[in-house]
Parts: C-alpha cells; structure tokens; sequence
C-alpha cells in the first residue's frame, strides 16, 4: 500500500484531460491554407463584432434614447460627418457580412453532398455578397446629404 502516492491509471489521465483541457488539447484547424485562414477569421472576427455590435446597440439605442434626441436623417448624417464613425459602421458591415458569409458557406459544404450543386450554391452566394458588399460599401463611402433634394419621410 503506497501511501501519501497517488498512481494514474490511463483512465484517471483520460478523465483529468476532459475535466481540464489544455491550449494543446482543444481541437483547432486541421486543414491549412484557406481553411486555416477562415478557422482564425471566424474566431477573431467574431470577437471583433462582438465589441462592434455592442458598442452599436450602446450608442444608437441606449445612448441616444436616454440623451431625448431621436434617430433620423439629421442625426446620421452628423454621425457620419467624421471619418470616425463611417470606418465603425464599414468595419462593422464588412466583418458581419463576410463572417455570416463564411458560416453559410461551410453549412452549405457540410450537408450538401453532390458536387455540382454545393459549387453552384457557393457561387451564387459569392455573387450576392459581393452585390450586397459593394451597395453597402457604396452607401457609407458615398454618402454625401447636401448631393440630392430633400425628399421622402426621412427629410
């Protein structure tokens, strides 16, 4: 009898390493190249948007309401007259566009099976996000209040 000495069965091991995973232990990419690259965009850029869409819901829906002052066309466009906010909301537009994107892609890689149709599937979603990234690009970079007449509910 060996006292004061604990001896480790594999099982003992086993169960230690399921209770307390290390850095090592915890399943990362195993593809490399591109796959590696989306593996770490995922996780980053979802931290990112994370801050991003806090930071958002804390402004304009908190921020503003609290401070009595009401979201309209006056108030995006002062929000938008520094280079500040307008880099905020790209970042945020991209970085949420391209990491729902890239979710939507590997659904569509894991359940459909035939060839033709997931490369088909990933083209179209290809295009369209490439539409929708280039309208949204557009519209932050572009804009510009005093170009058009005031017209519509929002003027």
């Amino acid at each position: 009898m060996a006292v004061g000495r604990t001896i480790w069965t594999e099982q003992d091991a086993a169960h230690e390493r399921r209770r307390y995973p290390s850095a090592r232990q915890r399943p990362g990419p195993q593809a490399t190249g591109r796959e590696r690259f989306w593996w770490y965009f995922m996780r980053i850029s979802g931290l990112i948007l994370v801050l991003l869409a806090l930071g958002h819901m804390l402004i304009m829906h908190v921020l503003v309401e609290l401070s009595g002052q009401e979201i309209n066309f006056a108030f995006i466009t002062s929000r938008w007259g520094t280079p500040f906010w307008r880099i905020y909301d790209l970042l945020l537009l991209l970085l949420a566009l391209v990491h729902g994107v890239n979710g939507a892609r590997i659904v569509i890689g894991d359940y459909v099976q035939h060839h033709t149709l997931r490369a088909l599937l990933i083209g179209l979603l290809a295009l369209i996000t490439l539409l929708w990234l280039i309208a949204g690009i557009i519209v932050i970079v572009a804009f510009n209040p005093g170009s058009g007449p005031a017209v519509g509910p929002f003027s």
